[in-house]
C-alpha cells in the first residue's frame, strides 16, 4: 500500500468531489506532519469530505510533479450532461 511518505518528494494530492466536481489540493507535507509518513493513502481516501456540497467522496488524484514541482499531465474534466431530445 502507498503511504504519504511514498509521495512526498515528487507528487501532489488532489481531492475530487464526484458530486459537485470541486477539486482541492491537499497539503501533503502537513498531512505527513499530522498523520505520519506511514499513513496509508487508502485510509486517506475514506476521510475525504467536500466542504462545498457536504458529501463524501473517495476520488483522490495523485499527480506526479517531479523534482521541480510542475504538474505533468493532470487534467480533470467535469462530467457533461447528454443533450435531451428537445435540444
Amino acid at each position: 500500500m502507498q503511504t504519504l511518505q511514498d509521495l512526498i518528494t515528487a507528487f501532489r494530492l488532489y481531492a475530487v468531489c464526484e458530486s459537485c466536481q470541486r477539486v482541492a489540493a491537499l497539503d501533503l507535507p502537513r498531512l505527513v506532519e499530522t498523520e505520519g509518513g506511514n499513513y496509508r493513502i487508502d485510509r486517506l481516501r475514506m476521510r475525504l469530505f467536500c466542504q462545498e456540497c457536504r458529501t463524501r467522496s473517495q476520488a483522490l488524484r495523485i499527480v506526479y510533479v517531479g523534482v521541480q514541482g510542475r504538474a505533468s499531465g493532470f487534467h480533470y474534466a467535469r462530467k457533461t450532461q447528454a443533450p435531451t431530445e428537445s435540444q
